[in-house]
Parts: structure tokens; sequence; C-alpha cells
């Protein structure tokens, strides 16, 4: 294993075992190009011989002759499970071919025509250049280091002396010349030598990088989605041992949070219960875990936007969803509820009666296949069981909230169905409901009930649609349907079946990615902040930041 300029920590093994196994390959690669170019020079040289009785010819074929048979030995050497001398004996050859060059040209041309030949310091360019892309920074300094000392040796002992004075005196053929030229080889190597350390360097910070972003080997982290209170959420990819890929989203409990206890409480209790919800309408909590310091939830990734991205769009161009699509969108939301509120059990079997408590267009994701899913299960519920009893604080967006939930009074499935009429109001009317330019002004049309009959505002809509949003949007909750079952079946009475809803809704998401307006309004702070609605001995409401976790937000093009 090569650990040159990388260390010998447990953490790098993996890579440095990996790199081996891939610069191994390299060596096969370049042994089998130099017994090409050795077969090529053979050829070359021995023509050159015959054929223009050039002495050098001979000695060029017998030297490639001779590199070509080593090459096919190295070959066989590196194929090996421990290689290290075949590598050690591979950088000496590199480091004498050149001056074995050096050599046979001063021995069939004589010792001035050797020294102003271009093939050694070429052959040493391509030596070195060979090292460093097999990133072993001893070899490139091995081969620079040796030939500077047999080039020097060479020229003391066998070119000088046959030297004539004539040619001592060409500033080609100096003696200092040839020291320069030795340290020049010497520096070669060690700028090599540099650049594969640096290079290892780069390999071993990027390694390090990627590591970071990836969780317990099976989570790696692509670009943020989304941020809230409690967490940030990224795309991932899982990729297990198995090789396969899928695309998930991960949250990952902030820091800050991370340090108190009742925070990685609330984290684990939305995980187990988000394990629960299992609904085609659901977002799924695929897994939970620490990963160091930080707890991570991966959850099923929805290739598509919001539903509050997808009003604002529709809004900016003055546009109206189909009430087929507004049927299709509802009862979705209601299938989805309808299994957290009576569908989910627990170990025991007993029923869960689940409810989200923070409903609202940033929580509902729609695909561009027109699915419709519920996302952000737990993250109220889990910060009132941190803090209900002290505070009496509830978690929610306002724009969306219960009349119950904001006073605190006791809350039961009902304020889901709440939401969802809210919803569905502002997907009919193409404009909000309660929510207003600051959340002063919210809390005020929300609790004069300021509800505008939906049938006035827009032409289509029968008398009927009035008479659902007065149940659906009861002040208190026995006025309202009494399950999501109950709401659905009379939302499918409005607009009929809705099988054809889910093509118009793909449809109209596909337009409104593909549509950017300039004018497009930014998302309400009601919408994409949750508020915290407290109710103190007094009785009055004081409002302020959440510290619940963010939507789940895919790109929205």
């Amino acid at each position: 294993m090569i650990t040159q300029g990388t260390g010998k920590s447990a953490v790098r093994a993996p890579l440095d075992e990996a790199l081996e196994g891939e610069i191994r390959q390299l060596d096969l690669t370049l042994a089998r190009m130099w017994q090409v170019l050795a077969a090529s020079l053979v050829v070359a040289g021995l023509a050159v011989h015959l054929f223009m009785a050039v002495p050098a010819g001979l000695a060029v074929a017998s030297i490639s002759l001779l590199g070509g048979a080593w090459f096919s030995l190295q070959r066989v050497w590196l194929r090996r499970p421990s290689a290290r001398f075949a590598v050690v004996a591979n950088g000496v050859v590199e480091g004498l071919l050149p001056s074995a060059f050096l050599l046979a040209i001063a021995v069939t041309q004589g010792p001035a025509f050797a020294l102003g030949s271009y093939v050694p310091p070429l052959i040493f360019a391509a030596m070195t250049v060979a090292a460093t892309a097999r990133l072993r920074p001893k070899m490139t300094l091995l081969i620079g280091v040796m030939h500077a000392a047999l080039f020097l040796v060479v020229y003391a002992v066998f070119l000088r002396p046959r030297l004539t004075a004539a040619e001592m005196a060409l500033p080609l053929l100096a003696p200092r010349l040839q020291v320069t030229r030795a340290l020049s080889f010497v520096l070669g190597g060690t700028i090599a030598f540099g650049v594969c350390h640096a290079l290892r360097r780069a390999i071993g910070r990027a390694e390090r990088s990627v590591r970071s972003r990836d969780l317990f080997g099976k989570y790696r982290l692509a670009e943020k989605l989304g941020a809230g209170g409690m967490g940030v959420v990224h795309r991932a990819v899982y990729c297990p041992e198995g090789g396969f890929e899928r695309t998930v989203a991960v949250k990952l409990l902030h820091a800050h949070l991370a340090e108190q206890r009742s925070f990685i409480d609330a984290f684990r209790a939305e995980a187990e219960l988000s394990a629960r919800l299992v609904h085609p309408n659901i977002v799924q909590v695929l897994d939970f875990g620490r990963f160091g310091e930080a707890y991570f939830l991966a959850m099923e990734h929805v290739e598509g936007s919001t539903l509050g991205w997808l009003m604002r769009r529709l809004a900016a161009a003055q546009r109206v969803a189909p009430l087929t699509a507004v049927g299709w969108i509802g009862q979705q939301i209601l299938g989805g509820l309808a299994h957290s509120h009576h569908g989910a059990r627990d170990a025991a079997g007993a029923v869960l009666h689940v409810v989200h408590r923070d409903l609202c267009p940033a929580n509902v994701l729609v695909s561009a296949s027109g699915d419709v899913k519920i996302s952000d299960f737990g993250v109220a519920k889990a910060l009132g069981d941190a803090t209900f009893s002290e505070t009496k604080t509830v978690v929610g967006h306002l724009g969306y909230m219960s009349p119950e939930q904001v006073c605190a009074d006791p809350i039961d499935e009902r304020c889901d169905l709440f939401a969802a009429a809210v919803i569905l109001f502002e997907l009919v009317a193409g404009a909000p409901l309660f929510r207003r330019a600051n959340e002063a002004l919210t809390l005020m049309a929300l609790m004069h009930r300021d509800v505008p009959r939906v049938a006035t505002l827009r032409a289509e809509l029968s008398p009927e649609w009035d008479t659902f949003f007065e149940r659906a949007l009861a002040e208190r909750p026995g006025g309202r349907f009494a399950s999501a079952e109950e709401m659905a079946a009379a939302l499918e009475e409005l607009t009929g079946p809705s099988a054809a809803g889910r093509e118009q809704l793909a449809e109209l998401l596909a337009w409104a990615q593909e549509t950017k307006p300039v004018d497009e309004p930014e998302a309400p702070a009601s919408e994409t902040k949750p508020t915290v609605a407290l109710t103190g001995k007094s009785g009055t409401v004081r409002l302020s930041p959440s510290a619940a976790g963010g939507s789940q937000r895919p790109p929205s093009g």
C-alpha cells in the first residue's frame, strides 16, 4: 500500500488501498506501452543500421530489446499480490534508461554528438512524467537523482576524456554546463516529487470532503433543499454496499439543538412516529440515525415542488387551478390525513390518532407525476411534547391554524381538517384566506372569521361550495366534518371523480416549472416560517418565531 505523503490513518486506509489498486493497473498499462515502444525502436534501430549504415541504430535496437524484455518481466511481477520489489526495481530501471541511451549514443556517434542529442533528456522527461502520473513521489526523486549522478559519472569517466580541446571549448560541451545539466535533472525530479505530494494531498482533502458529507457510508449529501428552526433538509443519495443508488431526502438536526437532550428525544420521537405512517399520500420516513454528533432522518424524496410554490406561481400568472385538480389534491390530502388519524397503529396494534398540527401548502409536496404527499408529520407535536406543559406552546403556520390551536385549547383530528379546508379554499379562490401582510393582521382575520363566500369569487362555482366551506371552516370543532373520510366524500360530490385531476396537476406543475413570471411573489412569512401562539394566564396572545423543523422542499425548477 502506498502511503507517501498521506499518513497511515485508518480513515485513509481504504482510499490508499483503492488508489494503490488503480495505480497498479496504470503500471500494467504503462509497461505494455513501453513494450510496444521498445518493439518499435528495435525495428527502427535495425532499419537505420541495415539501410542507412548508422552504427547508433544497432545500439538503440539493442537497448530497446533489453528494455522490452524488462517490461515484459515487469508485467508478470505486477500481477502478483505483493509487487513492492517490482515497483522499486522499475524505478531503478527508469532511472538508468536515460544514461544508458546517453552511453549508447556516445559509443556509436561520439561524445560530442551524445551530449548534444535530445534523446536522453526526452527519455528522462518521459520517465519522470510516468512516475508522476502514478503518484509515486519517491520514484520521481529517485529517477532525478539517479540520472544526475549517472550522467556525471558517464561524462567524467567516458565522455570528457574523449572530447577534443576544440570541443571542450564549445559552450554546449563545457564542464560547467554538464554540472548545470545534472542539477537540472535533480531539480526536475524534485519538482515532480512536490507535484506528486500536492496531488496526493488534494486527493486526500477531496476524500475527506466527501466523507464529511457521507453518513455511515450509506448517505451522500448533495444540495440543501430547505431549512427550518429544527433542522436542514438535503437531497442525498442512498448508496449502500450493494451498489445500487436511490435519491432520498436527509434532515439533519441543527448542531446547537443536538446538544439538548429534549430536542434529541423530540427528533427521535418524530422518527418513531413518522415511521408508523406508511401511506401513498404521506412522505415515508426511511431511517433515523446518528453520525458523530449529528442526528438525521432519511425520508422519501419527492421530485417536484411544494404546493405553496405552485400556488404562488398560479397567483403570479393570475390563474386558478382547475376544479378537477383541486378535487384530486383535496382527496389525496384527506386520504393521508385519514390514515394518520385512524389507520396508523403502534407496535401493539393500537390506533395512534396522529394529528399533524402543522398542515399548510409548504408541507404538501406535489410530484412531477401528479402525486400529492403530506410531509413533516410530528414536528409540531414533538415540540409540543417538550414544552407544552410549561409554556402552553402550540406550533404551526398561523394562516392555517384552527381557532382552538391559536387559543391553546384541547385539539383533535379536526384541527387538521380545518387546515385542509383553508388550503382547498385558497386553491379554489386563487387567493389567501386568512393570511395577511403580517402575523397580527392574520390573527385578527382568523379570530374574526373573515371568510368570504367562495361562490362569489369564481363564476363556475355552485352555492354548494359555500355550504361545504361553511362546515369545513366552522369555528368550533363540533360544527366541522367528523372525519377526513366524511370531508372527502363531501368534496367528491362537488368535484366528481378526481382521477383525471392527477394528470391535470402534473401538467400544471410542468407549466409552472417552465414558465417563471417576472413578478412572482415571495413566499409570505406566515406560510414559510412556523409561528408560536402563546396563551398566558391573562388570556392574551403573543407571537414569536418557532423552533419547529422545516419542510422537505424539492427544487422548484
